[in-house]
C-alpha cells in the first residue's frame, strides 16, 4: 500500500468517476469506457472496501457549459467528508476547466482526500502533488482548447469555400464535388417555384398557405427515416413555408454563421444558448451565386421586407399585413405626437367607415388619445396622390397584370400535370412488378395488384382535379383584354370599379408607401400629413377635418336648414309629420317623431314656436279663411303670381306671409272671388292645415 493511503482514507468510500463528452464517443470509444470502470477494480487492489461508481456524466462535456449532476455529486461528498480516494483515468475526465478543477482539489485538502489516476497517487496536501495536479489540470483545458481551435480553423476553411458538408433543403441535392444543384425531380422545381410565386401575388405568407389548404395542393417536405432519405408529398404548415421563404439557400447563395451563441453566468457558472438571429449584415459568411437559385437575390431581400412588413402591430416599425376592413390606410399612419401607430376602428350605418385614432394616452390611463379623424376625406386625398404618381404606368400595369392573371391559371394546373405525370409513372412501375410476379404466388400477387389498383385510382383522381381546372378559369376574351387595357389608361376608374378588391387596394398602397406622418393637433381644421414614400421621396399633405358633427351619421344640412324654417310656424309633431311626408329621414335612415326633432332643434341652436307671438304666416287654408275664398282661389294667386307664397321644399305647405293679404290686387281679387266672377277649380293636392 502506498504510504500517501492511510487507514483514515481506507475507512471512507473511493469515489471512481467515469465521463465522456459526447455520445458518440459513449457508443464507439468502447475501451476507454472499459478503462474507467477497471478502476473500481483498482480502488479494491488499494484497500478500499467501499467503492462508488459514478456514472452519471456519460455523453456530457466537462468545458463548464453544461451542468453535471456526477461531478456535483461527487463535489458534495468530498465535501462531507465522506470520501477517502477519488479515482479518475486522467485530469480531463474530472473536469476540462480551471473552476472545477481547482475547487475540487481546494475540497480535497480541506478533508484530505487523495486524487489517484492512471499515472500515480496525489496528495494535494502536498506542495508538490498539488502543483504538478495543478499542472494537470491547467494542460487538460489547454488541450481542449487546442483541439477545438484546430477543428474550427479546419471548418471554417470549408466555410469559407462554401463547401460545408450540411444537409441541403428540399429542392436541392449534393454534387460529388461537395456542391450543391437543384434536385432533377420537376415536381419539385416547380413547387418551390409555385410558393415563391404565389407568395408574391398574396402578398402574405399566411394567405398563401391559406391558398394550398383550400385548393388541395401538397408540397414536397424530406423525411428521414432508418438513415434513408425520402420525399413526401402533403399539405404544408407555416412554419415550414416560413423557413423556405427565409432561407437564402433559394436565392442561389450560401450562408453560414446566421445565428450565434450567446453565454451568460447563472449560479455562479456558465450557461451557452444557441440559435440566437442575427442582422443580414452581421453573417460571418454570405456568398452569392454560389449556385443555381429558384429566386434572384434582389427577390429574396424583397421578401425578407415583406415578411418583416407583415408582423403584427405590436411591433411598431413594421405596417403590418394587408387585413380584412374597409381602412384602406391602417398600419400606415403614425401619429406625430407619441410615434405609435394609429389604430382604426368602423363607424357608420353598416360599420364600413373607418376612423383612425391614437390610443397612445388611454393605454398609459394619464393623457387623452393624442388625435382622432373620420379616414373618408384622408384616404381619398392619399389615394388621389398615389394615382397621380402612376398614373404614367398604367398601361404597363394592365399588361403584367395580363401575364399574372395567364401565370396564375397555369401554376396549379402545371402543378397538377406533373403530379399525373408522376402518377402515370406508379401505375406503369405497379403494372411491370404485377407482371414479373409468379401468379400463382397469390400471396405476392395479391399485394402487388393491389397496389396497382391504388395507383390507378391516384390517376383517376388527379384525372379529375385537371380536368375541374381547365374547366373553372377560361382564358380572358379579347372584349375582357380591351377592357383591362382601357382601366389601366385611367387608374381611377379602375381604382373605383366595384370588383377590386380592397386587400389588393391596401397592398398597392404599401408597395408605393413606407408610412404617413400624422398631425392632427392643427388649429385650421387641418390634418397635416406627410407621406413617405418607398423612394426616400417625402410629400406634404393637407386633409380638411369633417367638422363637429359632421359625418355619415349627420342629418343633412338641407333638412336642419328645412326645420330652422319650419319650426318658425309648427311645433315639433307637426314638423316630424311633414318630414316624413315629404320622405327625408335622419342620417341613421330613421323616419322622424317628436323627439328626434327637438334634439335636432337642439344639436343646431333651432328655437321652438313661441305661443305669444305665433308665426307672421299662413298656409293656404288659413289664407282662404280668412279672406273668405276657396283654397282653389288661393291656389290660383300664388300660381299667377299675385300672391307672394314661399314652399320649402315639393309637398310642403306654402308659407304666406300675413302682411301680404293686405295687398290691393289680393283684395281685389279675393271680392271678385266671393261675387263669382272667378272660375271656381278643383284642388286634390292641396296640403290641409295641420
Amino acid at each position: 500500500m502506498n504510504e500517501k493511503i492511510t487507514n483514515k482514507h481506507l475507512d471512507r468510500t473511493a469515489y471512481v468517476y467515469i465521463r465522456q463528452s459526447t455520445l458518440q464517443q459513449v457508443r464507439h470509444n468502447v475501451e476507454s469506457g472499459r478503462r474507467q470502470y477497471q478502476l473500481e477494480d483498482r480502488a479494491r487492489e488499494l484497500g478500499f472496501e467501499a467503492v462508488v461508481v459514478v456514472d452519471d456524466d456519460l455523453g456530457i462535456s466537462g468545458a463548464g457549459s453544461h451542468e453535471r449532476p456526477g461531478f456535483t455529486r461527487l463535489l458534495a461528498a468530498v465535501c462531507n467528508g465522506e470520501v477517502g480516494g477519488v479515482f479518475a483515468l486522467e485530469a480531463s475526465r474530472l473536469a476540462r476547466n480551471n473552476r472545477d478543477w481547482h475547487h475540487l482539489i481546494d475540497l480535497c485538502v480541506l478533508t484530505e482526500t487523495v486524487v489517484i489516476d492512471a499515472d500515480g497517487i496525489y496528495d494535494p496536501r502536498l506542495l508538490n502533488d498539488r502543483l504538478l495536479l495543478g499542472l494537470k489540470g491547467t494542460m487538460s483545458e489547454f488541450e481542449l482548447g487546442i483541439l477545438r481551435q484546430r477543428a474550427q480553423e479546419a471548418y471554417r476553411q470549408k466555410v469559407l469555400r462554401g463547401e460545408v458538408l450540411t444537409q441541403v433543403p428540399i429542392g436541392y441535392t449534393r454534387t460529388p464535388n461537395n456542391g450543391i444543384e437543384m434536385t432533377p425531380d420537376l415536381q419539385i422545381q416547380e413547387a418551390i417555384r409555385g410558393l415563391f410565386l404565389r407568395f408574391n401575388e398574396c402578398g402574405s405568407l399566411r394567405q398563401a398557405l391559406v391558398w394550398y389548404h383550400d385548393e388541395k395542393i401538397l408540397f414536397p417536405t424530406s423525411r428521414r427515416r432508418d438513415g434513408i432519405d425520402s420525399v413526401e408529398w402533403r399539405l404544408p404548415h407555416y412554419q415550414y413555408l416560413l423557413r423556405i421563404v427565409k432561407n437564402p439557400t433559394y436565392a442561389g447563395a450560401f450562408a453560414w454563421g446566421r445565428t450565434t451563441s450567446r453565454s451568460e453566468v447563472i449560479d455562479g457558472r456558465s450557461r451557452k444558448t444557441d440559435g440566437h438571429k442575427l442582422a443580414m449584415d452581421e453573417w460571418q459568411v454570405l456568398i452569392k451565386d454560389h449556385h443555381p437559385g429558384y429566386i434572384s437575390w434582389d427577390q429574396f431581400v424583397t421578401n425578407r421586407q415583406t415578411l418583416k412588413s407583415n408582423r403584427t402591430k405590436m411591433h411598431q416599425t413594421s405596417t403590418g399585413a394587408a387585413r380584412k376592413g374597409t381602412a384602406l390606410l391602417a398600419g400606415l399612419l403614425r401619429c406625430t405626437k407619441c410615434g405609435y401607430k394609429l389604430n382604426v376602428a368602423y363607424r357608420g350605418r353598416d360599420g364600413r367607415a373607418p376612423r383612425y385614432y391614437c390610443s397612445a394616452g388611454n393605454k398609459a390611463k394619464t393623457t387623452p388619445e393624442c388625435l382622432s379623424f373620420g379616414g373618408v376625406r384622408a384616404e381619398n386625398a392619399v389615394v388621389d396622390r398615389v394615382l397621380e404618381a402612376c398614373q404614367p404606368l398604367g398601361v404597363e400595369a394592365s399588361l403584367q397584370v395580363l401575364a399574372g392573371n395567364q401565370e396564375e391559371q397555369n401554376q396549379k394546373q402545371r402543378a397538377l400535370e406533373l403530379a399525373l405525370e408522376k402518377a402515370r409513372f406508379e401505375v406503369d412501375r405497379a403494372r411491370r412488378q404485377y407482371d414479373a410476379a409468379d401468379p400463382d404466388n397469390r400471396l405476392v400477387a395479391g399485394e402487388l395488384e393491389n397496389r396497382w389498383n391504388s395507383a390507378l385510382l391516384q390517376v383517376a383522381e388527379i384525372e379529375e382535379c385537371l380536368l375541374a381546372e381547365q374547366q373553372s378559369k377560361p382564358p380572358l376574351d379579347d372584349e375582357q383584354r380591351e377592357r383591362l387595357m382601357s382601366l389601366g389608361a385611367d387608374l381611377h376608374s379602375l381604382w373605383n370599379e366595384d370588383a377590386a378588391p380592397t386587400d389588393l387596394k391596401k397592398r398597392l398602397l404599401r408597395t408605393v408607401i413606407n408610412e404617413i406622418l400624422v398631425n392632427g393637433e392643427s388649429e385650421s381644421g387641418y390634418i397635416e400629413m406627410i407621406i413617405h414614400w418607398v423612394g426616400g421621396v417625402h410629400t406634404s399633405l393637407r386633409v380638411r377635418k369633417n367638422k363637429a358633427g359632421l359625418n355619415t351619421n349627420a342629418t343633412d344640412k338641407d333638412i336642419v336648414e328645412f326645420v330652422r324654417e319650419l319650426a318658425t310656424g309648427w311645433r315639433d309633431p307637426h314638423i316630424a309629420s311633414i318630414l316624413n311626408r315629404a320622405g327625408f329621414r335622419t342620417g341613421k335612415g330613421n323616419c322622424w317623431n317628436e323627439n328626434r326633432v327637438r334634439h335636432l332643434r337642439t344639436e343646431n341652436g333651432i328655437p321652438p314656436l313661441s305661443k305669444s307671438t305665433g308665426r307672421t304666416w299662413k298656409t293656404m287654408s288659413e289664407t282662404a279663411n280668412e279672406l273668405n275664398v276657396s283654397v282653389c282661389v288661393v291656389r290660383t294667386m300664388v300660381k299667377n303670381k299675385l300672391l307672394p307664397a314661399k314652399q320649402v321644399v315639393k309637398n310642403a305647405p306654402w308659407m304666406i306671409e300675413s302682411k301680404d293679404l293686405l295687398r290691393s290686387e289680393v283684395q281685389q281679387y279675393a271680392k271678385q272671388a266671393r261675387a263669382g266672377k272667378s272660375a271656381p277649380c278643383e284642388d286634390n293636392n292641396q296640403m290641409l292645415n295641420l
